[in-house]
């Protein structure tokens, strides 16, 4: 519908010249991971038990990682109640002098 308008082609000629300098790479960008993939599948058919420590992994590196970021709110939190007992707004103001 809009392959004639003037920003279609100016994308597609990008495109174009985008894939003659690729060559090849943009293929294994699709296929380094897909083989990774399915080799991580095979391990997983041969030693089943992979899948629990791969899972097991995933949910411990989750749970460390929400538990910082709920660490570093409440620190984040403490500072600004600091800040405002201390009487800082967060506002600085120049005095401009003529």
């Amino acid at each position: 519908m809009f392959n004639r308008t003037p920003f279609f082609i100016r994308i597609n000629r990008y495109g174009q010249r985008f894939g003659r300098r690729a060559g090849g790479a943009a293929g294994w960008l699709l296929m380094g991971p897909g083989l990774a993939l399915s080799a991580v599948g095979l391990a997983i058919l041969i030693w089943p038990e992979l899948l629990a420590y791969m899972v097991a992994g995933l949910l411990l590196f989750a749970g460390l990682t929400l538990a910082a970021w709920g660490w570093q709110i409440g620190q984040a939190q403490k500072r600004m109640e600091n800040q405002v007992q201390n009487g800082y707004n967060g506002v600085y103001y120049e005095e401009t002098h003529f």
